[in-house]
């Protein structure tokens, strides 16, 4: 059991990494919705913030989310790499 920690804890970053872009993505995909809305029924006044909106997210959900499934892809895998590192090899 405590290698299968280990080597969990090895990949974590990665992990953790993915996980953070998957829910920001969620995020901006909220905001994208309520910046159509806005445009759909606000105040004109907004239109240039609205717009600001979604091309931020039409950026995080084109360049940033696709690597999620590649780092879990990788993740999957549950390869040794990180893990077989040795502190004296620095």
């Amino acid at each position: 059991m405590q290698g299968k920690v280990a080597q969990a804890l090895a990949n974590s970053a990665l992990y953790l990494n993915s996980f953070g872009h998957a829910v920001i993505g969620w995020r901006w995909l909220e905001q994208a919705i309520r910046a159509q809305q806005g445009l759909a029924n606000g105040n004109p006044a907004d239109t240039e913030f609205y717009k600001g909106k979604l091309q931020a997210a039409r950026f995080f959900l084109t360049w940033e989310v696709p690597g999620v499934h590649h780092a879990l892809t990788i993740l999957e895998a549950r390869k040794d790499t990180c893990l077989g590192m040795q502190a004296d090899w620095f």
